[in-house]
């Protein structure tokens, strides 16, 4: 219950203090406000730090299986590879495609993310406000927003980098 007190009674939130938190256990009155609403957050604060490394978590293992993927993709390309060797493509030029290739998958997967992120975003906005009036803008800027994108794309043209290297002959045994 939200109780208002006047403005003009300051010692008014001290005895329902005393009457209601010192009289047993069975009630318990918030007084005063921002003290009692700090004690809550430091009791609770451990839980955004868990978040926190959950999401870290989950960035981790989406980040291996992206690599993971971009690797298995260029290693199925081997036999094209070997072809374009066996026309007298120099090693540079294949090993440059290949890392363009592994960053082009992935800034094609960046933009269809923000797709699904603004798509979920619109949604979570929509539903908030209706429930609660809390108007969220889902393209408020946040750095993560550059930066995480921009290091998956070069996580990703590293994946590129096993693959490129792989010695590839024109007369390798693996065609």
């Amino acid at each position: 219950m939200l109780v208002k007190l006047k403005a003009g009674s300051p010692t008014a939130g001290f005895r329902l203090d005393q009457l209601y938190n010192k009289q047993g256990n069975r009630l318990t009155f918030a007084w005063p406000i921002a003290a009692t609403i700090a004690e809550l957050f430091d009791k609770i604060g451990w839980f955004d730090q868990v978040l926190a490394l959950v999401s870290y978590l989950v960035a981790l293992v989406a980040t291996a299986l992206i690599l993971v993927s971009i690797y298995n993709s260029m290693n199925e390309r081997r036999r094209e590879i070997a072809i374009l060797r066996a026309l007298g493509a120099r090693r540079r030029i294949i090993f440059s495609a290949i890392i363009l290739e592994a960053a082009a998958i992935s800034a094609l997967g960046m933009l269809v993310a923000f797709g699904v992120y603004l798509g979920i975003m619109f949604g979570a906005a929509a539903v908030i406000r209706a429930q609660t009036g809390i108007v969220l803008d889902p393209f408020q800027f946040n750095p993560v927003m550059l930066w995480a994108p921009a290091a998956l794309i070069g996580l990703a043209a590293f994946a590129g980098v096993v693959p490129a290297s792989k010695p590839i002959g024109p007369m390798s045994p693996s065609i």
